[in-house]
């Protein structure tokens, strides 16, 4: 797969791989979310390549649409921060090329993702 952005693309292999659910329990809440990935997915378990895309597609749109949405805009200043568990991001990159811009990224440690029958 590809993560691509204006002037470089990243090639992730399959150098590792992992099976998950689709659907994970939050290991705090017990809320059910989707786990998803379109970046990442290479099928679901038990299903060919062709007849998984479908699938993902449609779960993708769904997690994705604009009543499930929340859009920052960026102000200086600004720290955002969100539970992984729980929620899929996508960095858009809708700045001028060569704005300077300082991330700090910190991931605390959390469980395996499970789904509670």
């Amino acid at each position: 797969m590809h993560f691509e952005r204006a002037g470089k693309m990243e090639n992730f292999t399959a150098s590792a791989s992992s099976v998950h659910p689709l659907v994970r329990t939050h290991p705090r809440t017990g809320e059910d979310a989707l786990y998803l990935s379109g970046n990442f997915i290479d099928r679901v378990d038990g299903m060919g390549r062709d007849e998984s895309r479908p699938l993902v597609d449609a779960l993708i749109a769904h997690a994705t649409s604009p009543i499930y949405t929340y859009r920052h805009r960026w102000r200086a200043g600004d720290l955002v921060m969100w539970d992984n568990a729980a929620t899929m991001h996508y960095a858009v990159f809708d700045y001028a090329a060569g704005m300077a811009r300082t991330m700090h990224r910190t991931t605390a440690a959390g469980d395996a993702p499970f789904r509670a029958r």
